[in-house]
């Protein structure tokens, strides 16, 4: 039931951090004039299919992760089926509290997008932005963030909801970025409007970076404790292969910050460059799925500090 836990919760974080990330890139990555009107409409409704499949996607890992939860707290492996088990669980658990709201969003959202898709409704971004920041900041509750009194547990809900936010950032914009650099080139809209976009993610992707160490650092001062910890536990094993990813990324990104987009300025070589530069675009959507996959994965181990004082 564990492996089927985490299977779900990674479905859940990766389809919500593309929800979010996805959506608030048209808002700081597209030029906003009349050479990109197309790539503006374009964008919109990339942005309202991903989200529908996205949010499917999450509803359903929602319900898979609610029935897990049932077994895990009756110990019964029929707690799924059984449907007291999951009212209980729904109103009289922090998790269910959550989950009750989380669940409604997501049945909303998926019907919200086919409605304005079968009726040729203009797609629109901003409902499926403020649907995201709700679904990737309240993940942060049904985490180890929730577990604490007072103060401290508070601090590490904000903290651990920015963590989340900055990394649905740049995990869910990398997916947008592609698609809108594979768009341009193919509209044939210009270089410019490529190295606009690249240039805007690259400086929005700094900042995300930024956070996701500042809060991680943090979160690994309520988790980890020690270095010793971070080096005896099972938990503090998992959370170095993330950081291992995590700047596999860092050094991508910084690959085609200061190699390739110098490159995309109308050279022989322009088109190689940006061969190059979709596929360290992929690369870093890879290493995004493991983060999240170890993300999936430490979420259902105790923290090192726990183990250590044990």
């Amino acid at each position: 039931m564990e492996i089927a836990l985490v299977g779900l919760r990674f479905i859940q974080y990766m389809a919500v951090m593309i929800l979010f990330g996805s959506s608030l890139f048209p808002y700081y990555a597209l030029a906003r004039n009349g050479n990109n009107r197309g790539g503006n409409t374009d964008m919109a409704a990339f942005v309202q299919r991903v989200a529908f499949y996205a949010s499917l996607a999450a509803l359903l890992s929602a319900i898979g992760w609610l029935g897990c939860e049932a077994v895990l707290m009756t110990g019964d492996t029929n707690g799924y089926r059984n449907g007291a088990v999951i009212w209980t669980v729904l109103n009289d658990t922090e998790f269910g509290e959550i989950w009750r709201w989380r669940l409604l969003l997501l049945l909303f959202l998926p019907i919200y997008l086919a409605w304005r898709f079968l009726t040729h409704r203009t797609p629109l971004v901003w409902p499926v932005l403020v649907s995201g920041v709700l679904l990737v900041a309240s993940l942060a509750g049904v985490g180890h963030g929730a577990m604490g009194l007072g103060f401290d547990v508070w601090a590490h809900l904000g903290n651990q909801a920015l963590h989340l936010l900055a990394a649905a950032v740049w995990v869910g914009g990398l997916l947008s970025l592609f698609h809108a650099i594979q768009y341009i080139r193919n509209a044939g809209l210009g270089v410019e409007l490529q190295r606009h976009a690249l240039a805007r993610f690259s400086l929005v992707g700094f900042i995300a970076v930024l956070l996701i160490v500042a809060s991680g650092l943090l979160n690994s001062w309520f988790l980890v404790g020690s270095f010793h910890a971070l080096l005896n536990t099972t938990y503090g094993r998992v959370l170095m292969v993330k950081v291992a990813c995590f700047l596999f990324m860092v050094v991508l990104a910084l690959f085609n910050r200061l190699l390739l987009m110098p490159r995309l300025a109308g050279t022989d070589d322009e088109e190689t460059s940006l061969r190059l530069l979709l596929r360290s675009i992929a690369a870093e959507q890879i290493f995004a799925i493991l983060v999240v996959a170890s993300v999936s994965l430490l979420g259902t181990l105790p923290p090192a500090m726990d183990r250590m004082v044990m």
